[in-house]
């Protein structure tokens, strides 16, 4: 089996979001697949800064940092495509030199009035240059103009998606796209294809936003006479509305989504399943079991909708599968809020992740919950089920939690059932006040649960304010 060279190539104009993730994510479970037949194959990672104005190192790193958070590790030395500029440039002479391109000096405002002027008298046409290609003494300037690519009328352009089959477009459709500015600089569509041949790209995975783009990356392909890729197009994540996935639906990019707690195995899980099922029918996937599986064939052909609901559903399972605590306490250590909770007593906060796991969505969940158990000062709120009834039985269970030896969850329900039923009553009427005063909450874990978060000195120490103050 021959090698398998595929890229992931971001812009550092942003941070790194959920829809590069997953194209991260898919370029690098097939270069694994690869490897295990050819040890070759390689996961290249290019940043594409040609956008000087709108690139920004913060956004660079942030890339660079989430892919390695997330265990999509690449191979090699990270492109830097702004160091490449000459070749670039090269490229696009020897195209001009070889006929395949030309020289253009249509202003931005003439090329607005030539759409337009189609728009009133109906032309579908995205050629809006007509006279510069044969014009000699434009092609003789030495400056003060920009290098397009040269495409024919007639024909049309065929090819083979590996996920969206076989597509073809007629050339009259395909524009006569910029290679160098008039400063010089080369655009994203030359850059993106030197590049690629240049670090033996020969399997381009990507959005299929980008679909047209490679209808017209080909001509630079054929004209250089350099091998083309197989391409594979992945649709767009859409939000539960239908709409390209954005800041509306939510945190979309990695700092968001790490600062909210979410693990990466739950992010993997997630996006990995958006537009290919297993074939094992079960959801829960880890990153091993899906290069095991995985084919990229299977992926639908339409845009798959991005749920938080079910993002939640993945990460609550892998949160709660932090038996020794190790991803809640990376991650306290990280929040200032958690990790104020975390210095006042580690075991309580260990506790109280114990107990709540099963309901929370992410670790950053647990800032509205620690509070009420780590309050110093708690007091009691008034409420409507603070009766004399409950005032005697309260006075009678705390003397039985005063001579608990062990608080464990076990020894607690063992005495709050048999206190229960040595007063003849229903839980109910002793469990709702109860809840209310230790936490001030009628809604929540067990009785026997809060007092094991809350441990004996502090239980015991509510109880007796409440006593106090009924």
């Amino acid at each position: 089996m021959k090698s398998i060279i595929t890229r992931f190539a971001p812009s550092p104009t942003g941070y790194l979001h959920i829809g590069g993730i997953r194209t991260a994510l898919i370029n690098y479970i097939i270069t694994q697949q690869s490897k295990k037949a050819n040890l070759k194959s390689k996961f290249l990672l290019r940043i594409e800064d040609t956008d000087k104005k709108r690139s920004n190192p913060e956004f660079k790193d942030s890339i660079i940092n989430g892919l390695k958070w997330l265990g999509i590790y690449h191979d090699g030395e990270i492109f830097i495509q702004s160091k490449r500029f000459q070749r670039h440039q090269q490229i696009a002479y020897n195209l001009l030199n070889k006929n395949n391109a030309f020289k253009c000096i249509c202003t931005s405002q003439l090329l607005e009035k030539k759409r337009n002027e189609n728009k009133i008298n109906k032309i579908n046409s995205k050629r809006l240059c007509k006279t510069c290609e044969d014009n000699p003494e434009i092609q003789s300037l030495k400056k003060g103009y920009v290098v397009r690519i040269k495409i024919p009328n007639s024909s049309q352009t065929k090819i083979k998606d590996i996920i969206q089959g076989y597509i073809e477009v007629k050339n009259k459709e395909i524009d006569n796209f910029i290679l160098l500015r008039n400063d010089g600089s080369p655009t994203y569509m030359l850059s993106a294809v030197v590049d690629d041949f240049d670090m033996g790209v020969n399997l381009v995975i990507r959005g299929d936003d980008h679909l047209n783009n490679t209808f017209r990356q080909l001509f630079i392909y054929k004209n250089m006479e350099w091998p083309i890729p197989e391409y594979g197009h992945i649709p767009l994540i859409h939000g539960e509305d239908g709409k390209k996935l954005s800041k509306r639906h939510g945190a979309v990019d990695i700092n968001e989504i790490k600062d909210q707690g979410y693990l990466k195995e739950g992010i993997i899980n997630n996006l990995i399943l958006l537009g290919w099922a297993p074939p094992n029918s079960n959801e829960i996937i880890r990153i091993n079991e899906i290069i095991d599986i995985f084919s990229i064939k299977n992926i639908s052909k339409s845009s798959s909708i991005f749920s938080y609901k079910k993002l939640n559903f993945f990460n609550n399972y892998f949160m709660q599968k932090d038996n020794d605590y190790k991803n809640l306490l990376d991650y306290s250590q990280k929040n200032n809020i958690l990790n104020s909770f975390l210095n006042l007593d580690i075991e309580k906060f260990k506790k109280l992740f114990f107990i709540y796991k099963k309901n929370l969505n992410k670790y950053k969940d647990l800032e509205k919950i620690c509070p009420i158990y780590f309050e110093k000062n708690f007091i009691t709120k008034n409420h409507r089920l603070f009766d004399n009834n409950f005032n005697n039985l309260i006075k009678d269970f705390i003397i039985i939690l005063e001579n608990l030896k062990i608080w464990s969850i076990e020894n607690l329900n063992q005495k709050i059932e048999e206190f229960i039923n040595t007063k003849k009553i229903k839980f109910v009427i002793f469990g709702k006040p109860s809840r209310l005063m230790l936490i001030n909450a009628e809604n929540g874990p067990s009785i026997r649960d809060i007092l094991f978060i809350l441990g004996k000195k502090d239980s015991i120490q509510r109880i007796k304010n409440y006593i106090k103050n009924f």
